[in-house]
């Protein structure tokens, strides 16, 4: 059931005591290739249930994705016989998180915890028709020795999204919230060395600009609220990913409130570039030249006839880059359809203040993507935005453009 942090491995569950009567069932997910059915994760992705024990019985919080049902009831069998499990807690519909809760609550008979729009949620999703119990926001539960309080964190990423605190072990369950992309073995995050916390914090990245970010102005907004409360917790649980402790729960907070405060990377530069033909390609390869040589960090990712970038990893590396270069052609008298996506999702995902975006558009016969890029851009607010046509095969010029637009 083990293996190397961030390695390749089979699915597996990983069951383990993580504080006093607190365990983690870890499910490691090779098989998801786009999460979401959209983001690109070689990396794997796990789902974290937790299972606190009492005296009077237990609480489950969260289950996992419908596909490994059979592994994680197995699982939750080897902490707890199912008829002591008291709770179950709900944190977040979404099936990643909740697509077992039907099935454990047929077998334990147990009521099932959650935000009061959860209720509808679950009966749509599953056709759950069990007990349900709303939970309003800051409502503790006293069970066995233990104080759980619940704290609504709306569009952290759904509306119904809540997190719990075990008072005793000062412990703050956060869902989705402080998660990442990674198939880990590792329990905490402070267990990584060095160079293995860079990959986790890019992970985390990439996971937060795919999920999080179109939310980010809720980022801090909840985590105010938390500290508004007095929980200052001595661990972070998230439902995928790596736990926080210690140091590490500052940490994780600190990333949190600078990405939502769209803080940026001055000499951060990312080019995007499709290219059909060859014609945009070299006109990228001769800017990134002349950027290198400027002592820029130049990011390249390129969508053409032999290779295609993971538009997860586009969406993070733009999200905290200063510049922005994203060059491309028309196509059926638009701009080609994949520059458009890309703008769209730039837009919606990443902080619109302190980017500069520059446009390079190249034609054949008559200039068009230009102006369709730029009017998607600046439909969610763009400002310091601008556009260079090029004919294409003509782009000697276009590097001195590019930079005086800088």
């Amino acid at each position: 059931m083990s293996m190397h942090g961030g390695g390749r491995a089979l699915n597996n569950v990983i069951t383990t005591k993580i504080a006093r009567d607190l365990y983690l069932v870890r499910t490691i997910d090779r098989q998801t290739k786009y999460f979401e059915g959209m983001w690109e994760i070689p990396e794997g992705v796990t789902y974290n249930s937790y299972v606190l024990t009492t005296s009077s019985g237990a609480v489950v919080f969260d289950t996992v994705k419908p596909l490994f049902t059979d592994l994680y009831l197995d699982a939750i069998s080897k902490i707890t016989d199912f008829k002591d499990i008291k709770y179950i807690v709900v944190h977040h519909v979404e099936p990643d998180h909740s697509g077992v809760v039907k099935q454990l609550a047929e077998k334990t008979g147990s009521p099932v915890l959650g935000h009061p729009l959860a209720d509808k949620m679950l009966k749509r999703f599953y056709q759950y028709t069990g007990k349900f119990q709303s939970i309003s926001d800051l409502y503790e539960l006293s069970t066995g020795e233990y104080t759980i309080g619940f704290i609504h964190t709306p569009w952290l990423h759904w509306p119904e999204t809540m997190m719990s605190y075990i008072k005793e072990l000062n412990a703050l369950l956060t869902c989705d919230a402080f998660g990442s992309y990674g198939s880990y073995a590792q329990i905490y995050y402070d267990e990584l060395d060095g160079n293995e916390r860079g990959r986790y914090r890019w992970l985390m990245l990439k996971y937060f600009a795919n999920i999080i970010g179109f939310y980010r102005h809720w980022v801090s907004k909840n985590i105010e609220k938390l500290i508004s409360v007095g929980i200052e917790p001595a661990y972070i649980l998230p439902s995928h990913g790596l736990a926080a402790r210690d140091k590490s729960v500052k940490e994780f907070v600190n990333l949190y409130l600078k990405w939502s405060l769209g803080e940026v990377e001055e000499s951060k530069i990312i080019v995007l570039y499709t290219s059909m033909y060859g014609f945009v390609k070299k006109a990228v390869n001769a800017l990134i030249e002349k950027l290198q040589s400027l002592g820029l960090r130049v990011v390249v990712y390129g969508f053409n006839d032999i290779e295609r970038s993971p538009i997860s990893e586009v969406v993070a590396d733009v999200y905290d880059s200063k510049y922005v270069v994203i060059a491309t052609s028309a196509y059926d008298a638009d701009a080609f359809p994949i520059a458009k996506l890309l703008a769209e999702l730039l837009s919606r995902k990443t902080p619109l203040s302190g980017k500069r975006v520059i446009v390079l558009a190249a034609h054949g016969w008559g200039p068009r993507a230009g102006s369709v890029i730029k009017g998607i851009l600046e439909l969610y607010g763009f400002k310091e935005l601008s556009v260079i046509e090029f004919a294409a095969g003509e782009h000697e010029k276009i590097v001195e453009s590019v930079l005086k637009a800088l």
